[in-house]
């Protein structure tokens, strides 16, 4: 027989809760609680790997509490008074092309938190606490999840503050995240969604501290949990270094394999589910059972809120560069993944 264990407490609730779900019932603090609970303990992958095994919605929503357990928190305060939150958000900003190295990223804390609680229409007695640089991809792609909680954790707490990330590397996409806290607000999350002249007020404020932004404010998001940002960004630089070393076995392979090489892209099709990329190297005249000349190691993305074209694209823009013309596009189904 084969050995099996219970599942400890903790993924007991997770189960719990992903079954309340499903039978359209449950309390969204408890759920707040445990997802919290399995971050203050590292155990972000074990939620990776339940993403990935779920259905698109229902991933969707576990992502979406999983990004509000990492940036939001309830404060205490006394027993009769209102409950408030403290949250941890993130502004995706376009840069400028041709960047020169190293980035100038640097920004005005107290002129950007009054900027932002002007524009983002907060109440009064909010509190705005803005990180004093913008992060790159690269940047994000050091961090994980747990380590934004223990950062809102210290904020909220009135400590001193530590920077998110104290060094800024050249991004790896022309993108650039403004990381903020708003504490003390009446509800947990931020808005949906605002106007256009509070998004254009936002950017133009921005771009006359930092010159290195582009103007372009319809890039420009209404501010989501810092944890999207951060998936945002490890999936750029891991999809780029997936297509840097696609590029490089294919430069290495003899001229005439490499001018009848056909480019396998497995990307996911879907939105809200993590799930592996790939890349085959096939070399049409070989026998179908020899296989792929290469394989690439999976590369995991997260893919809310990105159309399901995005890491094809990327790939595809990256191997074109390199002279790579022949493509095939293998979609990975996410129900039977």
């Amino acid at each position: 027989m084969l050995a099996w264990s219970r599942p400890d407490p903790l993924t007991r609730d997770l189960i719990h809760l992903i079954n309340a779900r499903r039978h359209d019932h449950g309390d969204t603090d408890a759920a707040i609680d445990t997802l919290q609970a399995f971050l203050e303990q590292g155990r972000e992958h074990d939620l990776l790997t339940v993403l990935a095994a779920l259905d698109e919605e229902m991933a969707e929503w576990l992502f979406d509490l999983v990004a509000e357990a990492s940036c939001t928190l309830l404060l205490d305060g006394p027993d009769d008074e209102k409950p408030s939150y403290a949250t941890i958000a993130a502004l995706e900003l376009p840069l400028q092309a041709n960047l020169t190295a190293p980035l100038k990223l640097k920004i005005d804390p107290i002129a950007t938190a009054d900027l932002l609680h002007r524009h983002l229409q907060l109440s009064a007695g909010t509190v705005v606490r803005v990180e004093s640089r913008l992060l790159t991809d690269a940047t994000l792609d050091m961090l994980n999840l747990q380590m934004l909680h223990d950062h809102l954790a210290t904020v909220a707490d009135s400590r001193r503050a530590q920077a998110v990330a104290a060094r800024v590397h050249p991004p790896v996409e022309n993108t650039a995240f403004l990381l903020f806290e708003v504490i003390g607000a009446p509800d947990p999350g931020l808005p949906d969604s605002w106007e256009d002249r509070h998004r254009r007020a936002i950017l133009e404020g921005l771009v006359e501290q930092c010159p290195e932004l582009a103007r372009a404010p319809d890039t420009i998001d209404a501010p989501v949990y810092a944890a999207y940002a951060m998936f945002d960004a490890q999936n750029a630089v891991r999809l780029h270094h997936l297509a840097d070393e696609t590029a490089a076995v294919w430069r290495e392979l003899d001229p005439l394999v490499r001018s009848r090489t056909i480019v396998h892209l497995h990307t996911q099709c879907g939105n809200g589910v993590y799930m592996p990329v790939w890349t085959d190297l096939f070399d049409p005249e070989l026998p179908e059972e020899h296989g792929p000349v290469w394989t690439s190691p999976d590369v995991w993305v997260f893919t809310a809120d990105l159309p399901i074209e995005w890491p094809g694209e990327m790939l595809t823009n990256r191997l074109l560069a390199e002279g790579c013309t022949r493509f095939e596009n293998h979609i990975v189904e996410t129900p039977e993944n």
